[in-house]
């Protein structure tokens, strides 16, 4: 299937039966251009499901960001019937879908700082601010610092943590120090304040992570954006990439490092860490040595911490573990996983994104109310959208379809359903922009 504009919006709304799920950042890497109309910016979202029979379940959500909003929203929007409570530790969520626009003075952070009671009080949802503690999977109770809550069900979107390298001796003043900004909030406006004062004759050091990370295309538009920096001001930027190549939108990221940066942006693939001096600020690497002014170190990543706590994560694995038909945990019956902490290698195809955390949400929530109300559940095609900056002006785009494979029990591209633009441009940035709002929408409003 030609991936077109209307196919795409097409076939992206049978990922659950009513459910349409364009949406968000982070995506499928792609190595080949091509030729697909640009997706829809919009984001046209249903939940008109036949009426439900009263389940008089109780649905219990641990963390409030795409998965988890989406999950507490929709589960309401399907089935006003079931008793939808969302914990999380923080009243809002701050979105690292469009941070990099913040940190670069494009956006401000309050229009992606989302309140949680806002989602809660609208659609009818019990909110606490809490951290939870602990599982007891037999009992079906999760523990929280705000009491034990009772569920029959259990969805879990904890996003990610970082998988810090002992050997680079980060300790948790250095994490202060040297904010990664890979999780949105205060790190994002301490990144923000540092990115202000570069000046001419400085250089950025900045380090992506490794596959698997969130946001495939993430470093690469931050990257670009200080090399946009750097113009504007004088100075030079490095890129440390530790992965063979660019991980994604990879011949688009090509042409904004050679033709828009060329002067300012040296890019290395490849690149091992090997020590830091942090006084100094000296990278040392496999690659020689680089000094700079500021140092973006972005660490490798990991489930976050609370798939841990509630034991979903398989001895010495860094993600948890799910059945790809459904997103139920292989190790707790009744538990699901959605969003980043899913152990994409065996499972999926899928990116870590806030687009997927959004769409597995709904291929969750309509199964759980199909199967509430005596029905087989469906298994899902799921679409991720995503655009990036490559300068202040210009955006690029990638637009991908999922499918359960039976054969390799697996969620696959759909042969054909992968897209980028032929080149960067004006109207890719202004409809990434409205593309970011109705994500943001779609989930926390």
């Amino acid at each position: 299937m030609k991936l077109s504009r209307r196919n795409f919006v097409k076939t992206t709304a049978v990922s659950a039966a009513s459910l349409s799920i364009l949406g968000l950042a982070g995506c499928k890497k792609s190595t080949t251009e091509n030729n697909a109309a640009q997706p829809a910016a919009q984001n046209t979202q249903s939940a008109t499901a036949a009426a439900p029979k009263k389940a008089s379940k109780t649905v219990v959500i641990a963390g409030g960001g795409y998965g988890g909003s989406t999950a507490a929203k929709y589960l309401k929007l399907l089935d006003p019937s079931v008793n939808v409570i969302l914990i999380d530790r923080n009243a809002d969520h701050v979105s690292c879908a469009m941070s990099n626009e913040v940190i670069f003075g494009l956006r401000d952070i309050k229009e992606i700082t989302m309140p949680l009671n806002r989602l809660a009080e609208k659609y009818g949802i019990e909110f606490k601010q809490a951290e939870v503690t602990g599982l007891d999977g037999e009992k079906k109770i999760l523990k929280t610092s705000a009491g034990d809550f009772a569920y029959d069900v259990l969805i879990v979107s904890p996003g990610i943590s970082m998988d810090y390298d002992p050997a680079l001796n980060f300790t948790a003043e250095r994490q202060k120090e040297m904010p990664h900004a890979w999780i949105a909030g205060p790190q994002t406006m301490q990144l923000k304040d540092m990115v202000s004062k570069i000046k001419a004759g400085d250089t950025v050091i900045f380090r992506t992570p490794v596959a698997l990370y969130r946001c495939p295309p993430g470093p690469y538009e931050r990257a670009c954006l200080y090399g946009n920096e750097a113009l504007k001001k004088g100075a030079k930027v490095v890129v440390l990439d530790p992965n063979p190549q660019i991980m994604s939108k990879k011949p688009l990221f090509e042409a904004a490092f050679k033709d828009l940066y060329k002067d300012v942006l040296t890019y290395h693939s490849g690149v091992v860490v090997t020590g830091i001096d942090y006084d100094k600020k000296i990278v040392k690497t496999n690659k020689g040595d680089f000094q700079g002014t500021l140092i973006n170190y972005v660490p490798d990543q990991k489930a976050g911490e609370l798939v841990f706590t509630l034991g979903l994560v398989e001895p010495g694995k860094k993600w948890a573990s799910v059945n790809p038909k459904y997103f139920e945990s292989t190790l707790i019956k009744d538990v699901y996983v959605i969003g980043d902490a899913i152990d994409s290698g065996p499972v999926t195809e899928m990116p870590k994104s806030g687009t997927i955390a959004n769409a597995t949400a709904k291929v969750v929530v309509e199964n759980l109310v199909r199967i509430f109300n005596g029905k087989e559940p469906k298994v899902p095609i799921l679409g991720n959208t995503c655009y990036s900056l490559v300068s202040e002006n210009e955006g690029i785009w990638i637009a991908t379809l999922y499918e359960y494979d039976a054969a390799k029990n697996k969620i696959v591209t759909r042969n054909g359903a992968n897209g980028i633009p032929k080149a960067a441009s004006v109207e890719n940035r202004l409809n990434g922009h409205s593309w970011g709002n109705n994500i943001l929408s779609d989930t926390f409003m």
